[in-house]
């Protein structure tokens, strides 16, 4: 039962790769997890388009969405950005 609520959470609102709190350039993750280039990158495939949410500061799949959505306004490039949000 609990894999069907997360199901439907992750598919209900705009998702988090759409948000301007959400960053996914690999080079952020890397420095955000210092030790992820021992065993692997932040450029690898299986990271998908995951990414780090600034507002609640989690790493967590670009499909998934929350309450805290705030629109990005700038282009986006598959879910990167180049402009930054600031932190709370």
């Amino acid at each position: 039962m609990k894999i069907l609520k997360a199901i439907q959470l992750r598919s209900s609102g705009p998702h988090c790769q759409d948000c301007a709190y959400f960053q996914n350039d690999p080079a952020l993750i890397e420095a955000a997890f210092p030790g992820l280039t021992t065993m692997s990158s932040g450029f690898a495939s299986v990271r998908d388009r995951d990414g780090l949410c600034n507002y609640h500061q989690l790493y967590l799949s670009a499909r998934d969405s929350c309450p805290s959505f705030a629109s990005r306004t700038a282009d986006r490039n598959h879910g990167e950005t180049e402009t930054s949000v600031v932190t709370r």
